[in-house]
């Protein structure tokens, strides 16, 4: 009977489970943030129970619950918990709001998403909104002094090649590029300035080993990942931006008049003890009175301003662009289309670009989805025929004016300095055009076989190019009224194409697990790409009729050219994350790359990671602090990463074309090989390790993060000289070792006080860098063991000599020294001056880097200041930028400021002809200057206009602008010289300058 009874017993309680499924109702939703994107992993309980669920890579959940379950807890770590009522619905949109949008900003890194509150990785991210609020033409301008780490630097304001240079965490190689990997969703990049700033959502930088290693071979200098926006569930979006900009040069030197040029060389002429006739000094000093006195006849005398005459005052650039977002919840789109054209400060010198994005996310099944991403690239530069723009800027400011006019009297081009006329070369010397282009599509296939298991499937093509139209056109020049015939004496013309284009292939699974407390998420994947390059050029000279056409040339001039390369590589790569209660963080990574830029021997490469956090603020030893403590995090890590961007061949002997040789009496054509080979080369190398902390106070009114790291570049690739009877160029060998120490800090705070909000953020960082091995290498200033790459080595400068008695019983560089020359001390105490008593003087690359961003806003206005700068840099100038008369140049005003009897503490020493200064201007402390400084980098002033305007008007909103780049800043550097640019050329002091610009803009939504 018990049996019997145990027996219904069981049948029982199995007909009332099986009732309680078959009457529980399945709820199904979607948990996005304020912004409208998933969030991934967030809790979902009915209320009051322990029955719940976390949704998944697309914040979706599925969760069955008793029929009687009103409401639902859905909870997520930086937001805030919210209870919804289900009253009868069965699919659900729930958006949670942010507690602290530092806790809960997601960031992209390699391959996926992260939240900020559980990276162990050392990655800075700053959103597109902060970028487009700049209003600069280039993308890398627009990220100088965001990121503690990032050294940028805009060394140029010429139109289309004002972008900044970049480095993360120092200097990664000596012989190999040093830039990093640069992707736009996925997809690498050749050049991060081509990229239309208004498209971008976010950029993050992966700048430690445990955040860029899973890029592997790519990543030794850092990875920057650009994110372009998409479009979002909802209406139709339409907006519009647009602004004009004036720009004028920011700091440039100034040319002295005629007369004062000749009273200085003739002051010179006399310091240097050259004999000048009585005749010859009377007919000079009238010279100079008459040039003081009478304007210029451009026949007996001249005084041409050639600075004036080439360059305008200002010059005009012009951006607009125009988006259309919007979907449902099958389709999201967002496409936007945009034009900028900046004009240069010499004529004939100007860039545009039109870009067109589209970004589609299409949801094909429950399971599967496909996203699109295409973009399109034209922009067209333009530069006078025969020079550079900077070559002819440098040229206006040092050329005589006392050479000829701008133009001679019988209507020609004046004759300059043997035909070389800044005015004619940039107006009417012809026009060099370069159209680059690029195409670039990419389409990946996500499915979800199972819960939590995504895979994920990825082609796009990047096909880029480029055609140059160089066409040199003489002009004819006189002076006095004789023609002197033209300059340049030939025209030439010459085109040229080329092309590169890359297939990426990509596979990925991700993958994640939940046990209790216990979080895991493993990606795995593998990637293959492979990129070929051609090129291709003809010219001719002999031009008929001005008709600058290649068909039109002499045909016994032509010639052309051409060649291609390609480079291959395949990759697999992995990562697991570990998560403990959001209270100890675990990351590992590994990349296993084949480059087709080493033998197969050398090909393979592994580059593994491991990083760990611990969030001490989570602890229940921490209760006490929480009123003030929202977040402290400790983060570690280390990895090894490579380089492979040492050009294609650099195993294998190759030959090369254009070599003759005798052959039975006769000269014949043949190719050799110019340089040898080392087949055993293999991978640069760096380790880095990182040690962070991250601390979030007074949920999000102040946030403090700070690391510091260590990187060791080791197994270098360098050349060691042959001697000259070897006839070749040496090999390539893996002997070098060089390392980077460098410590970053960021500190924000934000708050709002009644209808006044305002934010504070300050970045400082410093990198320092050490050669530690050449492998027996012969030293250079440039590369030296135990100092800096590019070190600066010189005189130490003791004043100057003051009398013929000083001269006679101090140490001089040479007998030519005299009083006014500069005196030199004797660094090593050996009683001889020479070239052992030179020291290090330090290095060019900024240190201290800094950047200060305060904001504001109140009832519709909003009020940006950005101040960034350098606290140490050293920097040397040469050649015209340096010597007065240098290569039989002029000066400038602030090199009349030299050394005389009655003037011995002169900025320089005494004024004399460069054949007679060398002694003056060696390399020491004197010249090597002082690049640091504070520069007032943004000022913007914003207005929204009222919402009640705007719809009148049918607008969504209204926000008009000013805004100010480049207005000030304080140096002690060169006068008239840019403390940020960097100078050189083959007579020094060459240079573009960078811009300070006034801009007025308005942001439209439809």
């Amino acid at each position: 009977m018990r049996k019997i009874r145990k027996i219904m017993g069981i049948f029982f309680a199995c007909f009332v489970l099986i009732a309680a499924q078959v009457s529980a109702q399945t709820v199904k939703g979607k948990v996005l943030d304020e912004r409208g994107d998933p969030i991934i992993g967030a809790n979902v309980i009915e209320k009051g129970t322990r029955n719940g669920t976390i949704t998944d890579a697309n914040g979706i959940f599925l969760l069955k619950i008793a029929p009687n379950t009103t409401i639902l807890t859905v909870s997520y770590v930086g937001f805030q918990t919210k209870d919804i009522k289900i009253e009868g619905q069965n699919n659900l949109t729930i958006r949670l709001q942010e507690e602290n949008k530092d806790l809960s900003e997601v960031v992209v890194v390699g391959y996926a998403k992260q939240r900020k509150a559980t990276l162990t990785g050392s990655v800075s991210s700053v959103q597109g909104a902060a970028l487009t609020e700049r209003s600069v033409a280039s993308l890398s301008t627009a990220l100088e002094g965001t990121m503690p780490g990032v050294t940028i630097q805009q060394t140029s304001g010429e139109p289309g090649a004002d972008g900044a240079n970049i480095r993360i965490r120092g200097i990664g190689s000596i012989n190999s590029t040093t830039f990093p990997l640069v992707l736009v969703d996925g997809v690498e990049t050749s050049d991060i300035n081509q990229v239309d700033m208004s498209t971008v959502e976010s950029v993050s930088v992966l700048k430690d080993a445990a955040s860029a290693s899973i890029y592997g071979s790519r990543a030794s200098n850092g990875v920057i990942i650009i994110t372009t926006k998409r479009g979002k569930e909802g209406k139709i979006n339409v907006t519009y931006n647009g602004y004009a900009t004036m720009q004028r040069p920011v700091n440039m030197p100034e040319p002295v008049p005629a007369w004062q040029y000749l009273q200085s060389e003739l002051d010179s002429w006399d310091n240097a003890g050259i004999s000048v006739t009585p005749d010859t000094r009377t007919q000079r000093l009238q010279l100079i009175q008459d040039e003081k006195n009478y304007k210029p006849d451009n026949w007996n005398r001249f005084d041409t301003d050639w600075k004036s005459a080439t360059l305008k005052n200002e010059a005009l650039m012009q951006n607009h662009t125009v988006s259309i977002s919007g979907g449902n919840a099958n389709l999201k789109y967002y496409s936007a289309g945009s034009y900028l054209y900046q004009n240069g400060l010499i004529a004939n010198n100007n860039y545009s670009r039109a870009t067109l994005r589209v970004n589609a996310d299409a949801t094909l099944t429950k399971w599967a989805k496909f996203s699109l991403e295409s973009n399109v690239r034209q922009g067209v530069s333009i530069t006078p025929g025969v020079s550079s723009p900077k070559a002819i800027i440098n040229t206006a400011l040092y050329l005589l004016p006392t050479l000829s006019g701008v133009k001679d009297l019988d209507g020609n081009w004046g004759y300059g300095k043997n035909g070389l006329n800044p005015v004619a070369e940039a107006q009417n010397s012809g026009t060099n055009t370069n159209i680059g282009s690029e195409v670039a599509l990419s389409g990946t296939l996500t499915v979800t076989p199972i819960t939590n298991l995504d895979i994920s499937g990825q082609y796009s093509l990047r096909k880029t190019g480029s055609r140059s139209s160089n066409y040199t056109q003489p002009y004819e020049v006189s002076l006095k009224g004789i023609d002197l015939g033209q300059y340049p004496p030939v025209d030439a013309g010459m085109e040229s194409l080329s092309e590169t284009t890359r297939n990426y292939y990509r596979l990925q699974a991700t993958y994640n697990y939940d046990i209790a407390k216990h979080k895991f998420n493993l990606l795995v994947g593998t990637q293959v790409e492979d990129n070929l390059s051609t090129n291709f050029y003809a010219s001719k000279q002999g031009y008929n009729l001005g008709r600058y056409y290649l068909d039109n040339g002499d045909g016994s001039t032509a010639s052309d050219g051409g060649g291609a390369s390609d480079w291959a590589m395949q990759s697999y790569y992995g990562r697991l994350n570990y998560n403990f209660d959001e209270k100890y963080l675990v990351e590992v990574n590994g990349r296993y790359d084949g480059s087709s830029r080493f033998t197969s021997q050398n090909r393979w490469g592994f580059f593994p990671s491991i990083s760990a956090g611990w969030v001490i603020s989570q602890e229940s030893f921490m209760k006490n602090t929480q009123s003030y403590l929202t977040q402290l995090k400790l983060r570690a890590s280390y990895g090894l990463l490579g380089n492979q961007d040492i050009g294609n061949y650099p195993y294998t002997a190759t030959v090369n074309t254009g070599y003759s040789y005798w052959f039975n009496k006769q000269l014949s054509s043949g190719v050799a090989q110019t340089a040898l080979a080392n087949s055993n080369i293999k991978w640069e190398k760096s380790k880095q390790t990182d040690v962070g902390i991250d601390a979030v106070l007074w949920n999000g009114k102040l946030s403090i993060t700070a690391d510091y790291y260590m990187k060791d570049v080791y197994d270098m690739l360098m050349q060691f000289a042959l001697p000259y009877y070897a006839g070749m160029q040496p090999a390539y060998s893996n002997a070098g070792d060089m390392i980077n120490r460098g410590w970053e800090v960021v500190v924000s705070h934000k708050n709002k006080i009644g209808e006044f909000s305002y934010g504070a953020s300050f970045t400082l960082s410093d990198n320092q860098n050490k050669i530690t091995n050449l492998n027996g290498k012969t030293p250079t200033d440039a590369q030296t063991v135990g100092y800096p790459l590019n070190g600066m080595w010189g005189y130490l400068s003791d004043g100057y000599f003051l009398d013929a008695n000083d001269v006679a019983n101090s140490l001089r560089l040479s007998s030519a020294a005299r009083p006014g020359f500069i005196k030199y001390k004797d660094a090593n105490i050996d009683g001889v001056l020479d070239s052992k008593d030179r020291v290090y003087l330090g290095d060019s690359y900024p240190h201290f880097e800094y950047g200060l961003k305060l904001d504001g806003a109140w009832r519709g206005f909003d009020l940006l200041i950005f101040i960034q700068g350098v606290g140490q840099r050293k920097a040397y100038m040469s050649g015209v930028g340096l010597k007065p008369f240098a290569n039989g140049a002029n000066l400038f005003t602030h090199q009349l400021d030299s050394w005389t009897p009655d003037n011995p503490n002169a900025a320089y020493p005494i004024l004399l002809p460069e054949a007679n200064s060398a002694d003056n201007f060696v390399m020491s402390d004197k010249w090597v200057r002082d690049g640091s400084y504070a520069r007032l980098k943004n000022l913007i002033l914003g207005y929204n206009i009222p919402k009640s305007w705007c719809q009148k008007a049918q607008l969504g909103s209204v926000r008009i602008y000013l805004s100010g780049q480049n207005l000030f800043t304080l140096s002690h550097f060169y006068k008239g010289y840019d403390p940020e640019v960097l100078y050189g050329g083959s007579i020094g002091g060459e240079f573009y300058p960078i811009m300070q610009t006034y801009t007025f803009g308005v942001d439209l939504k439809f």
